[in-house]
């Protein structure tokens, strides 16, 4: 195994005690991200229980499209709140505070006497949610190095997968009552478990001096590794780019230079295609659709079915990227939602009897959602992000998706009326396709690079996105390859 200290570059192996510091933070801090699962969860169990658990509350259409679609309508306040106080405030502080509304909201729910009780407390749990959204997955970016930033940033996919199996699984012997004061037990626990996690050095580097970012980045490395080395790039990277903590005026300036537009547009465009090709409408509206597709597989089995698929799937796309390139499972991922989506849409059409297929394409489905849509958009937008806006950059792009939800879901009813289940997933198989041609032009790759890399190349500090460290490392090792040749020529001469 190669030591820690021996260079910059490549980072430590996986199996090394930096990276498995890294790793246990990334298993802590997104404990808070299994909320979000819970609260995106919730409505697919939810909706089937109102009318048959006592005391009943009755539904309209309109009140069930609001009760699904209202999480992601508020989700954009929360992160729009959480971007500017992240930012100034720090990652730590939010990662406490955002449990308090999902706390509030749950019990609110749990005591829900009418519909309308229940989407007060839905819109509670949603601002919690998009407080919760962004900050967990700055904190993982800004503490993690090149090999474990997409391992570590595939993990929010895993965690809200968890809260979504938990809660389909609970369903079974638990009323929604019962469920909301759990989920509200959970948050509370959080809260305080929070408390234990130290900001992250970046943070602290944009506000305070590298000694005390130096000091907060052996909390994230080995004794071993190479903390020297590290810090003197990020002192470099300070002082190339200025970076400083900037009052809200000057944040929202950054907000229109080209290297926080660039990747804004980048991110906003796959997330648009992401939300076009169904990937939120098959989670949200699990039981709903099942019944609809001629499966011959009871819709609330099916649904903790996908619950555990897209569990496992989370997980073999954590292992995948540490070895596969963001691009790649990009495109695989999007071209497998479009075969799945014209392969279902087809069956529905001219299919006359039930059957399992409809089961196993909504598996494949998810199986290929989660090796890109569900994982890529929020992971390459806060790496994308420069550090002094990435909060709030990070967070805009998170509440541009959430709307993206809310209208997708809000829509998904009335176009499904109008056009029917059938064409409309072959819709959603038309979308992805073209994802995949847009995400073949556009998408950059990140694997392997540095934060200060990425944003330098978006600065125009750098003419390409190349790792400045890989290049250095092969120059090293060219001349020392050279260096013992000319020594063995020597010595036969």
């Amino acid at each position: 195994m190669r030591a820690e200290s021996d260079s910059i570059y490549p980072d430590p192996g996986f199996w090394t005690k930096t990276s498995i510091i890294q790793l246990c933070y990334g298993i802590l801090v997104n404990l808070t991200m299994v909320t979000i699962g819970l609260a995106f969860g919730f409505s697919a169990v939810l909706l089937p229980q109102l009318s048959v658990t006592e005391p009943k509350i009755p539904t309209s259409i309109a009140e069930e499209s609001w009760i699904v679609s209202v999480l992601a309508l508020a989700t954009p306040f929360g992160c729009l709140v959480s971007g500017y106080l992240m930012d100034h405030f720090g990652r730590r502080k939010m990662l406490i505070l955002c449990e308090l509304p999902i706390a509030v909201g749950w019990i609110l729910t749990g005591f829900a006497g009418t519909a309308r009780d229940i989407i007060i407390g839905r819109i509670i749990v949603g601002l919690g949610c998009g407080m919760a959204m962004s900050t967990p997955r700055a904190y993982l970016t800004e503490i993690s190095l090149p090999n474990m930033r997409g391992v570590i940033g595939s993990f929010p996919n895993i965690a809200m997968s968890l809260g979504i199996t938990v809660q389909a699984g609970l369903s079974s012997v638990l009323r929604w009552r019962d469920l909301s004061f759990i989920n509200g037990v959970y948050s509370i626990i959080l809260f305080f478990i929070s408390f234990v996690f130290p900001e992250t050095p970046y943070f602290v580097l944009m506000k305070d001096t590298p000694e005390k970012a130096k000091e907060i980045l052996k909390k994230f490395r080995s004794a071993k590794y190479n903390i020297d080395a590290e810090m003197e790039q990020l002192i470099d990277y300070k002082a190339d780019n200025n970076i400083r903590r900037l009052s809200f005026w000057s944040q929202v300036k950054f907000l229109f230079r080209s290297s926080a537009c660039k990747p804004f547009w980048i991110v906003t465009i796959y997330i648009i295609f992401a939300q076009l090709s169904g990937v939120t409408i098959i989670l949200m509206w699990t039981e709903e659709i099942l019944e609809e597709s001629k499966s011959s597989v009871n819709a609330h089995t099916g649904n903790i079915l996908l619950g555990v698929t897209r569990l496992c799937a989370g997980i073999l796309t954590s292992i995948l990227i540490l070895k596969v390139k963001r691009r790649h499972l990009a495109l695989i991922s999007s071209l497998g939602v479009s075969a799945v989506c014209i392969l279902l849409g087809t069956f529905n059409l001219y299919a006359k009897e039930p059957s399992i297929l409809p089961q196993l394409c909504y598996v494949a489905f998810i199986t290929f959602a989660c090796l890109g849509y569900y994982v890529l958009p929020i992971l390459i937008i806060f790496e994308l992000s420069p550090l002094q806006i990435r909060g709030l950059l990070g967070s805009i792009t998170i509440s541009i998706s959430n709307i993206t939800i809310f209208s997708v879901n809000q829509c998904f009813r009335y176009v499904e009326n109008a056009i029917g289940l059938a064409n409309t997933i072959l819709a959603f198989g038309a979308s992805s396709f073209l994802g995949s041609i847009y995400i073949y032009f556009f998408l950059p790759e990140t694997n392997d690079l540095t934060l200060q890399e990425i944003e330098e190349f978006y600065n125009e500090r750098r003419s390409t996105l190349t790792s400045q460290r890989r290049i250095v490392s092969m120059q090293a090792l060219s001349k020392a390859s050279n260096s013992l040749a000319s020594r063995s020529l020597m010595k036969v001469t």
